[in-house]
C-alpha cells in the first residue's frame, strides 16, 4: 500500500508502462485578489496614527489592481477593461511607500473598504460615500460632506441611507452589498 492509499484508504490502480492510469489534472484554482507584498503602500489616517497596508500593483488573470498615489485611490480593472471599480480615500488618508514586509495584502476594493470604512466612521459621523456609475465603471469616494445626487450616508446612530439611483450590485457599500 503506498502513501496515498494509506492516507485516503483507497487502493491505487495497477499500472504498467503501457497501461498508465489517466492522471486527472485539477483545473487551476481561479486567482484570488491577494498579492504578496514586496514594496507596497501604507495608508495613514490624517487624524490619528491608524495605518492600513495595501499592495502596490498586482496583475492576475482577470483583475489588475493599482494605486493612484496622487489621488490616494485604489483601482481594480476587471476582464481586460470590461469593468473598473475605484476607491478614493484622500480626504481621510495620506499614502507612503513601504519596503518589503512579507505581509499578504488584499488586492481588491471590497477587502480594503471594510477596515477603512470602520475607521473613517470612527472620526466622521455621518460619513458619506459618493458613488458615480456608468455602464463599465463604478467610482467610490469617501467625503465628510455629501456631493452630487448619488451617495450613501452612514451614521452609527441612524444607520445607512442610500440617496439617488445606485445600482447596488455594481457597488461596494459596507453593510449593504
Amino acid at each position: 500500500m503506498d502513501f496515498l492509499s494509506k492516507l485516503f484508504g483507497k487502493k491505487q490502480p495497477a499500472t504498467s508502462s503501457r497501461n498508465q492510469p489517466s492522471r486527472s489534472v485539477k483545473p487551476p484554482t481561479p486567482p484570488t485578489a491577494i498579492a504578496k507584498s514586496n514594496e507596497h503602500y501604507m495608508l495613514k489616517c490624517v487624524d490619528c496614527g491608524f495605518t492600513h497596508h495595501i499592495p502596490r500593483a498586482t496583475t492576475l488573470l482577470s483583475v489588475v489592481f493599482s494605486v493612484d498615489v496622487n489621488e490616494v485611490k485604489m483601482v481594480c480593472v476587471y476582464g481586460g477593461g470590461a469593468f473598473t471599480v475605484t476607491l478614493d480615500v484622500n480626504e481621510f488618508f495620506t499614502i507612503t511607500t513601504i519596503p518589503d514586509s512579507g505581509q499578504v495584502l488584499n488586492a481588491s476594493i471590497s477587502d480594503n473598504i471594510k477596515p477603512l470604512h470602520n475607521h473613517m466612521l470612527s472620526h466622521c459621523d455621518p460619513l458619506f460615500l459618493i458613488i458615480q456609475q456608468s455602464r463599465n465603471q463604478t467610482t467610490h469616494k469617501y467625503k465628510k460632506q455629501p456631493e452630487g445626487n448619488t451617495y450613501v450616508k452612514f451614521s452609527r446612530e441612524h444607520g445607512v441611507d442610500i440617496v439617488g439611483n445606485i445600482n447596488v450590485s455594481k457597488a461596494e457599500i459596507p453593510g449593504v452589498s
